[in-house]
């Protein structure tokens, strides 16, 4: 339970933290932070694997939380891909900006996987979206999208983000 409270607030104050300079290293605690609210599956198979679409400097940020951290006993493997087809066994699949036409593509993609979409500025429809609000880091979340994919989101989520749909 502390360690629940601990990590509650860390999202907390990673949420009203100013983002200058730091926006991808946010979004990688973002999303290592987001394992702890959501429940998947498991399917067996010892990683717990992030897919990024396209060239991203999150990856490498990424990278380096999966050396210190695991997501339950399951180490973490950040993946690079470059379409909506190579998703495999990805609990999480993270698209840029610049890559957000891809979405509904990958959302059908996902159809009846355990998988959660991570966004950046392309809107909340898809599960967890950054936004940046008066320059700080901050997040949309659709939990009614997040159940259709299979997966539980923690209430305590739902309250740290923007609720959409």
């Amino acid at each position: 339970m502390k360690n629940n409270s601990l990590i509650l607030c860390l999202l907390g104050v990673l949420f009203f933290t100013s983002v200058n300079g730091q926006n991808e290293k946010f979004k990688a605690l973002f999303i290592y932070n987001f394992t702890n609210y959501i429940d998947w599956p498991y399917y067996g198979g010892s990683s717990f694997i992030i897919a990024v679409i396209g060239d991203s400097p999150i990856i490498s940020e990424l990278e380096a939380i999966s050396k210190i951290k695991s997501v339950g006993k399951l180490s973490i493997e950040v993946k690079k891909i470059s379409s909506a087809s190579e998703i495999g066994n990805a609990s999480i699949v993270y698209v840029p900006g610049a890559k957000k036409r891809i979405l509904p593509e990958l959302s059908q993609a996902c159809a009846g996987k355990a998988v959660l979409i991570i966004s950046d500025e392309a809107g909340g429809n898809f599960g967890i979206n950054f936004t940046e609000i008066n320059q700080k880091q901050s997040f949309q979340i659709s939990k009614s999208n997040i159940e259709a994919h299979h997966l539980k989101v923690n209430s305590n989520l739902i309250a740290l983000g923007t609720s959409v749909n």
